[in-house]
């Protein structure tokens, strides 16, 4: 997959979709589809907005956009020098000139260009014999628009059955694995922790049964995000998880791990053999629900 993130590019025979595309959901999946359909370069044309809250990081977005087939991402800063582009000018010199669209997939409610003056019926009237409109109505799911807000709200509440069912492919966090407090090994269960970028919309403080990918391995796991209370001192945010049959040193490993479902919220306990009781039970939880999710990987 080719990425582009200035204006500074030159493409040809486009099929092009344009949004934010926060989390890459059924919905926005849609559009991609359309795309496809024509057989064109498929241009996954979306924006960095600083400090925005996300659902995926840059690079998360970056990751399943390639999974999901297109062939050339562009993601370009928000600047105030794009943000005051007119419409008919975003049209003409990006879409036509810079993309050669054919094809432009876009939801019925699209704005954009300069007070969000452009939309749907602007990109129609000017289309001509450069391209065409595909525009795709939002799709409901229990009668209800398939939003990314309406995702972000359902995932702070630990509704991660319902937000996978939204997004399609599991609510997922990539990161670095790093050196902890190395408390894990001391309670004979070694784990690897992952700091999440602060961007990223997370899930409550808890435990979850996730799966992790390693390179191109597939583990079942339990995972605990939040700050460790029950260790003294103040813990950064992170997530530390069990890999159940792995057995080696991962750090400096990039890791993938998806959430499958929210098992309890993080609490401190008395003691260290408390929690190691608990944990032996988060385990058995854990293997219990991810033996119904059958050895398919998300991809």
């Amino acid at each position: 997959m080719k990425v582009i993130k200035d204006l500074d590019f030159k493409l040809n025979n486009t099929a092009v979709c344009i949004g934010k595309f926060d989390g890459l959901h059924k919905g926005h999946r849609t559009l991609i589809e359309a795309a496809k359909r024509t057989g064109l370069t498929v241009v996954l044309f979306t924006f960095l907005i600083p400090e925005s809250r996300t659902l995926y990081s840059y690079k998360e977005k970056k990751f399943l956009a390639e999974k999901l087939g297109i062939d050339v991402l562009i993601a370009i800063p928000i600047t105030e020098e794009f943000m005051h582009m007119q419409p008919e000018v975003f049209i003409q010199e990006v879409l036509i000139r810079r993309c050669d669209a054919r094809k432009i997939c876009v939801g019925s409610d699209f704005k954009f260009g300069y007070q969000r003056r452009g939309d749907v019926s602007l990109l129609q009237k000017m289309a001509g014999d450069n391209f065409s409109v595909d525009v795709i109505e939002k799709v409901k799911q229990k009668g209800e628009i398939i939003s990314s807000t309406r995702i972000r709200r359902l995932l702070e509440k630990g509704n991660i059955r319902e937000v996978n069912e939204l997004l399609e492919t599991p609510y997922f966090l990539q990161g670095i694995v790093t050196s902890g407090n190395k408390l894990g090994r001391k309670l004979t269960v070694p784990t690897a922790n992952l700091i999440p970028e602060e961007v990223k919309v997370l899930p409550p403080f808890g435990v979850y049964a996730v799966m992790v990918q390693v390179k191109n391995n597939w583990y079942k796991a339990v995972g605990n995000l939040g700050v460790k209370p029950t260790v003294s001192g103040m813990n950064p945010v992170g997530l530390e998880v069990w890999l159940f049959d792995y057995d080696g040193n991962l750090y400096g490993e990039g890791l993938t791990v998806y959430f499958y479902e929210f098992q309890r919220p993080e609490k401190k306990f008395s003691s260290m053999e408390e929690l190691k009781q608990q944990i032996r039970k988060d385990t058995v939880k854990a293997k219990e629900i991810l033996l119904l999710q059958g050895d398919a990987a998300p991809f």
